[in-house]
């Protein structure tokens, strides 16, 4: 990087131990504003360097990676270790609830649907429609708004853009109070570990189907108990709530099948969202209109997340019959020379397996966060009650515990995936166990072969290195990695990164501009010749301090830049000493002409100064923060002086500065 001043405009107060233009020394100080310019240079070079030193990091870590799985392969402790990881983390994905990813995954499934019910609910109407407005039905343990209990007697017609009809919301409802029940500890005890599939729970649903006649003050109700109507009777309008108990399989994937119910009743059916301003109440969108028109990306993303749900409990079920069969390895397995790699085989299969469940598990939660914004915090958002339990305060929100269902999902997926990736690795190492130590031979020459190509390499080489072990079979070679020289690559890789060139692409040349201000001060001899003294010399020497601040594409940088130097110039005067008044009576004004050259050096401070010292380190770039300049003075100069005083009051001269 090179910095210059490329045009400059002094204003200066002069000291003068001369009367007007007469010989003798002067001193100046001036303001000086002028151009910084920055130059950049083959920054491919730097690109290049660095591309390499990524190439071989990115070729280290996969020679240590491969060589570690080499060793373990070898190390019979390692693989019974692997063995039994797979099979601890497959009884964990069947048979735990609160770390098994898979049982998680199904958790937020049902969490999600029935949480959007719990945000959506208030604003669904029901009724019988329009037909029969004199018949209608209550629900209780619904999320109401100030309340526990929905009466469904709107007399809108029914089916799309419409309310949902009193069978419809039965229907939905029955699956939404089954999950609920499942899901409360004190009530159904939670759901049961994905493998348990014999336990029952009995829901308790209230519900009363009822018509009304007001003769004498007498409501006659009717309820339905086994597909009959019974007729109760009682004054004074009390409440009435019979409660219907319906056994069910209290399961995972019965469980599931209800919360497609009440997703599939709000999709086919598409009530009408009943606010005063349709989908603006949540952003989505800016007209009223039914369920799938505002909310259809969420309900997509749920349906999706019932349906990868649904294919963990499957994998799942796959995976626990598969566990009946242990997994032996060998006596004295060596994997150079043992023929018998079934087991390996069986070990590759299962992590295969895992690693299916808990991808599908991971996009369980990726579908959720792909619910709109404002849903998505709806239903991570509970006012009040546990989950499966419905309050005066449910409403509006999903109230499903959501977040932390997904915390743990994402969090046990995380875990799990990492153990059995490196399980599936190690049995895929001893089924290609010649192949991977080939990988391992050529890996190690290449990275050799790239470090003798750096600059400054020396102290890298045989960075990677290969032994005969006499405990191992003839030709089996042991790989090992300096560590020292490792750590000292990745030091420069690291500081490479750092590097602002780095990533701007090929630049054969750039120019940056900044603004330049600062202050100069000179001091010298001047000399006038001829008749009329209208022409001279000067002789001085100066110092000058500027502050620049320049902007680029790849690093904004302030500099601070010190000028010094010794020059001379040629004076002529076109006016010459001139009687004027100006900012004073009797005082002599001279305007000319100047021009000249100076010896001077430069040293400048630059703020990315760290980075670009590093570089010298690194490449063995030439960076310097100081440099010898021939400059070239052009410009106009005025001097205002009282001629029996020996002060001149001002100088002003603009000058054009080549470097």
């Amino acid at each position: 990087m090179k910095i210059k001043k490329s045009l400059w405009l002094s204003l200066s107060l002069m000291a003068s131990l001369s009367r007007a233009e007469d010989d003798g020394f002067y001193m100046s100080v001036g303001y000086q504003i002028g151009e910084a310019v920055q130059q950049v240079k083959n920054t491919g070079a730097i690109q290049n360097l660095a591309d390499r030193y990524d190439n071989l990091s990115n070729l280290l870590n996969q020679y240590n990676y491969l060589n570690s799985l080499v060793n373990l392969a070898s190390t019979p402790s390692a693989i019974t270790s692997a063995i039994d990881n797979l099979s601890s983390s497959a009884i964990n994905l069947t048979s735990a609830t609160t770390t098994s990813p898979a049982y998680q995954a199904v958790a937020l499934a049902l969490n999600a649907a029935v949480g959007m019910w719990q945000v959506i609910a208030l604003f669904i109407g029901c009724g019988p429609g329009p037909t029969n407005n004199q018949s209608y039905q209550s629900f209780g343990n619904t999320p109401a708004l100030n309340g526990t209990t929905t009466t469904c007697n709107q007399a809108y017609g029914t089916g799309p853009n419409g309310i949902l009809s009193i069978d419809e919301y039965q229907k939905l409802n029955q699956a939404y109070q089954i999950i609920q029940t499942a899901l409360n500890q004190n009530q159904g005890g939670g759901m049961p570990a994905l493998n348990d599939t014999t336990k029952t729970g009995v829901v308790n649903i209230q519900q009363t189907n009822y018509k009304t006649t007001t003769q004498n003050n007498i409501i006659q109700h009717y309820y339905d108990e086994n597909g009959k109507e019974v007729p109760t009777y009682y004054s004074g309008g009390s409440s009435f709530s019979p409660t219907i108990q319906l056994t069910y399989n209290n399961n995972a994937e019965y469980l599931l099948q209800q919360a497609a119910t009440i997703m599939q009743v709000l999709t086919t059916q598409k009530p009408h969202v009943q606010t005063s301003n349709g989908g603006k109440a949540w952003g989505l969108s800016p007209t009223p209109g039914n369920v799938v028109d505002i909310f259809g990306d969420s309900f997509n993303a749920i349906n999706e997340m019932i349906k990868n749900a649904q294919a963990v409990l499957e994998k799942t079920k796959q995976l626990n019959a598969n566990e009946n069969t242990q997994i032996t390895q060998p006596d004295n397995f060596n994997p150079y020379t043992s023929k018998n790699k079934q087991f390996a085989q069986e070990m590759l299969n299962r992590a295969n397996a895992q690693a299916e469940i808990l991808s599908l598990a991971q996009q369980v939660a990726d579908n959720f966060h792909s619910i709109q914004g404002p849903i998505q915090g709806d239903l991570e958002e509970c006012k009040a009650g546990l989950a499966g339990v419905i309050t005066n305060k449910t409403w509006g929100s999903g109230c499903a515990f959501v977040k932390e269902t997904l915390n743990s999902l994402e969090q046990h997926t995380a875990y799990y995936g990492n153990q059995v990736n490196q399980d599936r690795a190690l049995s895929q190492t001893i089924l290609n166990f010649k192949e991977a130590l080939n990988t391992l031979g050529n890996d190690s020459k290449a990275i050799n072969n790239g470090i003798s190509h750096l600059p400054n390499a020396k102290p890298l080489q045989n960075m990677t290195h290969a032994t005969q072990n006499p405990n191992s079979p003839e030709g089996l070679l042991t790989y090992s990695l300096d560590t020292n020289k490792y750590n000292q690559f990745q030091t420069v890789a690291q500081e490479l990164g750092k590097n602002p060139f780095r990533r701007i692409g090929v630049i054969d040349y750039q120019n940056n501009n900044g603004a330049m201000n600062g202050i100069g001060v000179q001091a010298g001899y001047k000399q006038f010749f001829g008749k009329k003294r209208n022409w001279g010399l000067r002789y001085y020497g100066f110092f000058d301090y500027n502050h620049a601040y320049i902007k680029s594409n790849f690093f904004n940088s302030a500099s601070d830049v010190w000028t010094y130097g010794v020059g001379m110039d040629a004076l002529y005067n076109f006016i010459n000493d001139k009687n004027t008044n100006f900012l004073g009576k009797n005082n002599k004004l001279s305007v000319g002409l100047f021009g000249g050259f100076a010896l001077a050096g430069t040293s400048w401070l630059n703020s990315q100064q760290v980075n670009l010292t590093m570089m010298n380190g690194i490449y063995n770039a030439n960076v310097s923060a100081s440099n010898f300049q021939f400059l070239f003075n052009l410009g106009l100069r005025m001097n205002l002086a009282r001629p029996k005083k020996k002060t001149a009051i001002m100088r002003l001269s603009m000058a054009l500065n080549w470097a």
